[in-house]
């Protein structure tokens, strides 16, 4: 699961790692105002989930209100990699005298976590491991042993830093590596790095991505974050990390209209390729597992009915592990909350299938008895 910049800063903030002044802004008024609590030179940043905002013109810079608003205006109007901006980051700019780079993560092959720090800060690190790989380097992590503060002083002294330097850098990397390892993060990463003329350092970016398995683990960290930010068009990206959010364990978008819902990989693919035989073609799919809990049938069809592009919902459940009535509760509570502006066709079959019909007649809800009635059924009503 990605993260915001803004929403990663958050987190980074509450860690101690040194950060510039600054605010989130989602609109281009917004972003003006805010501009007179800062003044000088600001660096307006587009927060998608994108990467290569940069050359795409999601960040630029302003040394006025004028030249605030029309950046603004220009940032919020992009598109990077089919995706909208959903807000901005006004902040300070920071002046520097060197950019270094610092990150924890897996490294897969070894099976262990990995400090990796570098004197190039600003650049793709994967182009400077190859380019200057003396100016990158790295520590492995023992699984068992873990993490020892000297672990990150020996780092700062490989990149060529000294004395404050130094120790500035190691307690932002020990920062890193708690985030990192309390919150089953994929990746925890700065670049650039800023070092101050003072000697100071300021984290001028941040990337925090959390392990998709952990998300239901870490609920209540996940619910610090301040709430993503909606734009009219919010993008493939940001779907895909809601739904990770959600605890949806599969979800692809594609081309069609019609929104398919199965809770198993089996069932799920026999079920896209009958749409296709009848003519339709799926927009979204989403496979949610052997282990549905009515939350997350509920949580997946509220994700499903809002994607832009879908007329037709098909829901098709074949209950083993999964609980018939456990997942009719799911979707009864949907209806509850929700007047669907769209057709939702339904079928259960399987374990509890004849309590979870009863629980959906009771609501008045209507459902299929059969797969391929179900199937024609939503091709129809995607047609309108």
């Amino acid at each position: 699961m990605q993260t915001l910049e803004f929403q990663a800063k958050q987190i980074f903030k509450e860690y101690g790692i040194p950060l510039p002044s600054g605010f989130l802004c989602t609109t281009v008024e917004e972003a003006v105002r805010n501009y007179d609590e800062i003044k000088g030179t600001v660096a307006i940043k587009a927060q998608v989930f994108s990467g290569g905002r940069g050359l795409a013109g999601g960040i630029k810079f302003a040394r006025d209100p004028t030249e605030v608003r029309s950046a603004a205006e220009q940032i919020l109007n992009l598109s990077i990699r089919g995706e909208r901006p959903t807000a901005l980051l006004l902040e300070e700019k920071i002046e520097t005298v060197k950019e270094l780079y610092a990150a924890v993560t897996w490294d897969y092959p070894n099976r262990s976590p990995v400090l990796i720090a570098s004197s190039r800060g600003g650049m793709n690190v994967e182009l400077v491991a190859r380019d200057y790989p003396n100016d990158v380097t790295k520590i492995q992590l023992d699984l068992f042993e873990g993490f020892r503060d000297y672990q990150s002083r020996s780092l700062a002294t490989r990149i060529g830093l000294v004395n404050g330097e130094a120790l500035q850098y190691a307690r932002v990397m020990s920062a890193l590596w708690q985030i990192f390892s309390r919150h089953d993060a994929e990746l925890v990463e700065i670049n650039p790095l800023g070092v101050l003329k003072d000697g100071a350092v300021v984290a001028l970016d941040a990337k925090l991505n959390i392990d998709d398995k952990s998300v239901q683990r870490q609920k209540e960290f996940l619910g610090r974050f301040v709430g993503l930010l909606k734009a009219a068009n919010q993008g493939i990206e940001y779907r895909r990390t809601e739904a990770k959010r959600l605890g949806i364990p599969t979800y692809v978008e594609m081309e069609g209209n019609i929104g398919v819902i199965a809770d198993g990989a089996g069932s799920g693919m026999l079920t896209l390729d009958l749409v296709s035989d009848y003519g339709g073609k799926p927009r979204v799919y989403s496979e949610m597992g052997g282990e549905i809990t009515p939350e997350l049938m509920e949580n997946t069809l509220t994700m499903i009915v809002q994607v832009e592009g879908v007329s037709a919902v098909l829901i098709n459940l074949i209950g083993g592990l999964n609980r018939m009535d456990e997942m009719a509760i799911g979707i009864s509570n949907y209806f509850k909350k929700h007047s669907p502006r769209i057709p939702i066709v339904i079928r259960i079959c399987g374990t509890k299938q004849e309590e979870g019909y009863e629980i959906l007649r009771k609501d008045g809800i209507d459902f299929c008895d059969g797969l391929d009635e179900a199937v024609k059924t939503a091709v129809k009503s995607s047609r309108g």
